[in-house]
């Protein structure tokens, strides 16, 4: 059975006019327009805060390597590490004999010897007239220390040494006191000159051999940079005074 029609009357009861179509229409396209940008312009600061929080999170917790202050400025933390033995080797041509005269004038190193400011002669033998005691400061850049050294000197075999410091015997009780002998650069100190006849008219070889110990670490690390050159540079040094001296054979 068919439906009968809707009558026209009441059919334009219920229609609304095409511009309140248009206005809802438009109406409706805003609001959702405004609802979308307000949830974009949300998500945009949630976005931004939570990237200013990792970035903030990120910087106040850096990756720090912490180490010790003096690590990369100390060569190492035991006490054998102060310990250096040195040595040197020349061969010059000359006898044995005067080139032992020089060496056993210790008042005179400080006038050709580097890192020796100041030698003095405090007591002699009595038959030989070498040096027995003498008071010998060792110095580099504004580290200084001077030494009461125990001398000797044999002739028979060609040797000069000097040792200073209580492993060798030579304290406060022996010898000369003087100031700030407690306070200086080395534990003790040695250095030997011995020569070695090659045989008539073939010359000498002349060795250095020197012992020390720093007194501190921090006295090891400042004079690292030269200590290894030092018996080089001394033998050189005692080449050219025989040269002075002596000339050249």
């Amino acid at each position: 059975m068919m439906r009968p029609p809707i009558p026209r009357s009441l059919y334009n009861r219920v229609s609304l006019p095409r511009a309140a179509h248009r206005s809802l229409s438009t109406s409706t396209f805003s609001n959702h327009l405004s609802h979308h940008s307000t949830n974009k312009t949300n998500n945009l600061r949630t976005i931004r805060s939570r990237t200013s929080i990792s970035s903030t999170t990120s910087l106040s917790q850096p990756t720090i390597q912490k180490r010790p202050f003096l690590s990369s400025f100390l060569p190492n933390s035991d006490s054998a590490s102060k310990t250096r033995h040195l040595t040197a080797t020349r061969t010059l041509p000359h006898a044995p004999a005067p080139l032992f005269d020089i060496i056993s004038s210790v008042e005179s190193y400080s006038s050709f010897l580097p890192f020796l400011t100041a030698s003095t002669v405090t007591h002699r033998d009595p038959t030989t007239n070498y040096p027995t005691r003498a008071f010998l400061t060792v110095g580099y850049g504004p580290l200084s220390e001077t030494f009461t050294s125990k001398v000797t000197c044999d002739a028979k075999n060609w040797v000069v040494e000097a040792q200073s410091g209580a492993k060798y015997g030579v304290g406060k009780k022996d010898g000369q006191g003087f100031p700030g002998e407690d306070e200086g650069l080395f534990e003790y100190l040695s250095t030997r000159w011995e020569l070695q006849s090659q045989g008539e008219g073939k010359g000498t070889v002349v060795k250095l051999d020197i012992r020390f110990e720093f007194r501190s670490q921090l006295h090891a690390a400042m004079m690292g940079a030269v200590e290894g050159q030092m018996a080089g540079v001394m033998v050189e040094a005692f080449e050219k005074r025989i040269y002075d001296v002596l000339g050249r054979a």
